[in-house]
């Protein structure tokens, strides 16, 4: 049974795989090492006489551990293949497709590419790359949607650091006059190209229902996961209001979603156990259909996965939201691809998610009140706050600043988010059966007003968000391990952590100022 294996241990071997390869590099000659331990300690903890004696009990956790590293080694080193760019610093001709929808940038358009084709000198070591180009804003650029080939002439270089993280091979800026759109490009089945179709075409028809670009834009955002059309100014705004995450597609969203719909079968169908086991058979593909419309981005892959193995969880009547679960996810997310773990995007949300079912319970317990509109505030209030203590440490990290005002943020917001959520898909529908009725549209388009208000009134408050906050990776580490004593403390009411506290923060600063 999947809440019976030991996941979170599983992942941390993984993860110190992950992690030394991408530093370290190891070699093959590294991993055929570790391949021969492996294989020597599964195979001696089998053998029916070492088996029964109690000594050598580590040999099957030694190898399984192992096992476990070298296998993370090996997909790593597979994977970063894939961001190698063995091509000479000059011009070539290259046959490629548009993988993403193309970024508006200042005086560019940013186009994520796979090259599927390109001169005979270079193919083999080009073709099958990714590749970030950036083409000059005209006309015609501004055309180009995910799916759409190219043909082009100009010179990629090795991507930077953060694009190897993201499996990107080169990029290069191609001039004027040197590319052309070539739609006769042959490329293999893509079911994100496919859902990124889909979603242009709703897209389309929320634009039709919401003619305010600012007011589309959120709506997009919210729904879709779509931010190209977001203005810089109002994106910078729900950042310094800690309001960024309402945006982005995460579990907040299914959640809401998912809740909405549950709460909605429920009305029809019975509670029961099969009941439950027939809401869950319709709800599950809905996420994932969901989840197809966004484009599978890491943090909604993250919150699918979680969510389906919730399901099942229910399904066969067992507990299944615990760090079990959270560490399960983690491990088939990174089986897939092992880069998962340098996205930032998927580090907050896990981080989050941790802190809600580590710290969240404890928080809800302080206050119990009968009155249902002050037990939902609290319970925000408490969601708000977990999450907020699990993201500090790496929000501080990526983005210098840290949102002084993200409770009052989040009972304003996330109530009216979750209204969004149900009038956006509503009014698509409606839209669909009858697009010539515009009064159907008016209810989204008052609340998304209000919306964006709220935020741009909270963004005028003094000192609501504090700035040029930096740290580097061990003072990032030190607050972690901190927060992590403290809560412990406020749990356990146990004198180590109190004690362990004290000592962190002494050989920090000895290790600052000596």
């Amino acid at each position: 049974m999947l809440h019976q294996i030991p996941f979170l241990r599983l992942l941390l071997f993984f993860i110190a795989g992950v992690i030394a390869q991408w530093c370290l590099h190891i070699p093959v000659a590294g991993i055929c090492i570790l391949s021969l331990i492996t294989i020597l300690s599964l195979g001696l903890s089998f053998v029916p006489k070492i088996k029964r004696q109690y000594r050598f009990r580590f040999l099957f956790g030694t190898g399984l551990s192992c096992l476990l590293f070298t296998a993370a080694v090996f997909i790593t080193k597979a994977t970063q293949k894939q961001s190698e760019w063995n091509v000479p610093a000059e011009n070539y001709w290259y046959q490629a497709i548009i993988i993403d929808e193309p970024i508006a940038k200042p005086k560019t358009r940013m186009c994520k590419i796979r090259i599927t084709a390109a001169e005979e000198a270079i193919h083999p070591a080009a073709t099958g790359k990714k590749a970030v180009i950036y083409l000059p804003k005209d006309s015609l650029s501004q055309t180009l949607v995910a799916g759409d080939g190219l043909l082009f002439y100009g010179q990629l270089e090795s991507a930077l650091p953060y694009l190897k993280k993201q499996s990107t091979a080169a990029s290069g800026f191609i001039r004027k006059n040197r590319w052309t759109v070539q739609n006769d490009v042959v490329s293999a089945f893509s079911i994100r190209l496919k859902a990124l179709s889909i979603r242009r075409m709703l897209l389309h028809r929320l634009q039709q229902m919401i003619p305010d670009l600012p007011a589309y834009s959120i709506a997009a955002a919210l729904m879709f996961g779509y931010y190209n059309e977001v203005d810089d100014i109002l994106m910078q705004s729900f950042r310094n209001i800690g309001a960024a995450h309402i945006l982005a597609i995460s579990g907040t969203h299914f959640a809401i979603l998912f809740g909405m719909c549950y709460f909605s079968l429920s009305l029809i169908i019975s509670n029961s156990q099969n009941g439950k086991r027939l809401k869950q058979g319709i709800l599950l593909p809905l996420a994932w259909a969901f989840a197809f419309l966004t484009g599978f981005s890491p943090s909604v892959v993250r919150a699918v996965l979680m969510l389906s193995i919730w399901g099942v969880g229910e399904i066969l009547a067992y507990r299944a939201f615990t760090l079990n679960t959270v560490a399960a996810t983690a491990f088939l997310m990174l089986l897939f691809n092992p880069l998962y773990l340098f996205n930032v995007g998927c580090q907050l949300s896990f981080m989050a998610v941790i802190s809600i079912i580590l710290v969240n319970p404890y928080l809800v317990k302080l206050y119990k009140s009968r009155n249902p509109v002050l037990r939902y505030l609290w319970e925000l209030i408490s969601v708000s706050i977990s999450a907020q203590i699990g993201v500090l440490p790496l929000s501080v990290y990526y983005f210098h600043q840290f949102p002084v005002i993200f409770l009052l943020t989040n009972i304003c917001l996330l109530p009216l988010a979750s209204v969004l959520l149900y009038l956006i898909p509503t009014s698509l529908l409606l839209h669909y059966l009858c697009s010539g009725a515009q009064g159907l549209w008016y209810p989204l388009n008052r609340v998304l007003d209000i919306f964006i208000s709220i935020v741009q009134h909270l963004d005028r408050f003094s000192y609501s968000n504090i700035n040029h906050l930096y740290m580097n990776e061990w003072d990032t580490l030190v607050l972690a391990l901190a927060m992590v004593l403290f809560v412990l403390l406020w749990i356990k009411k146990r004198g180590i952590y109190l004690c362990l506290l004290l000592i962190l923060v002494v050989f920090h600063v000895m290790y600052r100022f000596l």
